[in-house]
């Protein structure tokens, strides 16, 4: 599970946290200090005496007398109650004074804030007696040696922290930085990766125009693409040469199915064009003896062929919702059915004149196998 970075907190908050199990006979801690974020000195206590240590936002009375203290450059020092120089109201609900435990002494820290050059301040109340520290006479206060050894030891303990996530926070922020202008870097690629791939697509269009010119000047027609197949054309990843006879394809098959119309512009769409299956162009030259009235038939097989071809492909079965589905334009299993209904004897005549045709559906399709099998048992 995901958890935050302990240093990601500000820099008192987690001096804060700690100083209450880091050093022993705490009672209660106090910070001072300037959040960034608000612009404003804020004032923070943690109880020790509850479960979990809870923080609690205090209300600075006298800024002031605050601003003086962080003011000053020191280390450390030991001060009673009546020495310091603020009082706090407890989230301005309840008037309190914070200070008025007479029986503690109370372990001030100052702690350099890089932002605003000032000191955050840490106050620690600290009992009065040593028993805290291991000392036998539990009754006796602490001697001022005593007190200059904890001083030292508890600043020279928070600051190490304090250093360290001011190191690790930097740590974090210099690979985020990284992180990001990798992020604008590759941003930066795909962009320009799609704006040569659209160009790319823009020149395959123009080519697929070309390559129509012959056919055109032939058979006296005018082709055009729909956007449906303009996005096709561009989006093709594949070897030019197969695009180009996929387009030739298509629009032989559509000068064969306008045979008669006298449609002198041909628009080619999305679903005419076959991407994915060797090409097999259909004409009268190609079908000998076969009468215009069977071009039609002729399309239908063509379409469940290369249908069933990549169904067959993807190791999926032979279905009709299968087949269907992988038409270019998807059509439902009943309308397959009905369709072949209508072609059916139709259907039978090519089939027979042409055996080495329409192999996959001819042998693996099931409807056009029952047409099959209804010849013979007729």
């Amino acid at each position: 599970m995901a958890g935050i970075f302990t240093f990601i907190k500000p820099p008192s908050i987690v001096l804060l946290e700690t100083s209450v199990f880091l050093i022993p006979g705490v009672e209660k801690a106090i910070a001072l200090f300037y959040d960034p974020t608000s612009q404003k000195v804020l004032c923070k206590e943690l109880q020790n005496n509850t479960t979990p240590s809870t923080i609690i936002d205090f209300f600075i009375s006298e800024p002031a007398q605050v601003q003086k203290m962080r003011n000053k450059k020191f280390q450390w020092q030991w001060m009673s109650v009546g020495q310091l120089p603020f009082e706090a109201v407890h989230h301005q609900v309840k008037q309190l004074t914070i200070f008025d435990e007479v029986q503690n002494i109370v372990l001030c820290l100052g702690f350099n804030n890089p932002i605003d050059g000032n000191s955050d301040l840490m106050f620690l109340y600290l009992n009065r007696n040593n028993s805290c520290f291991g000392v036998s006479d539990s009754n006796s206060s602490l001697t001022t040696n005593e007190k200059s050894i904890i001083g030292s030891l508890v600043f020279n303990s928070l600051n190490w922290i304090l250093q360290q996530k001011m190191t690790d926070s930097q740590t974090l922020i210099s690979m985020n930085q990284k992180v990001q202008r990798l992020q604008v870097e590759n941003k930066g690629l795909i962009d320009e990766l799609e704006k040569i791939r659209l160009l790319y697509g823009q020149s395959l269009v123009v080519m697929c125009r070309q390559h129509l010119a012959d056919l055109e000047a032939q058979h006296m027609v005018q082709f055009d693409f729909d956007s449906g197949a303009i996005q096709k054309i561009v989006s093709f990843a594949g070897n030019s040469n197969q695009l180009m006879e996929a387009i030739e394809y298509s629009a032989k098959l559509a000068i064969n199915l306008n045979f008669g119309n006298h449609q002198s512009n041909i628009v080619i769409k999305s679903w005419d064009i076959d991407l994915e299956s060797p090409k097999q162009t259909i004409s009268l030259q190609t079908l000998p003896n076969v009468n215009e009235r069977y071009l039609k038939t002729i399309y239908l097989l063509d379409k469940l062929e290369s249908a069933a071809r990549l169904v067959s492909n993807s190791k999926q079965r032979l279905t009709g919702e299968n087949v269907g589905n992988a038409c270019p334009s998807p059509i439902s299993a009943p309308a397959i059915t009905d369709a072949l209904k209508n072609h059916q004897k139709k259907v039978l005549y090519l089939m027979n004149e042409f055996p080495d045709k329409w192999l996959i559906i001819r042998n693996e399709f099931r409807p056009i196998k029952n047409i099959l099998l209804n010849q013979q048992v007729g």
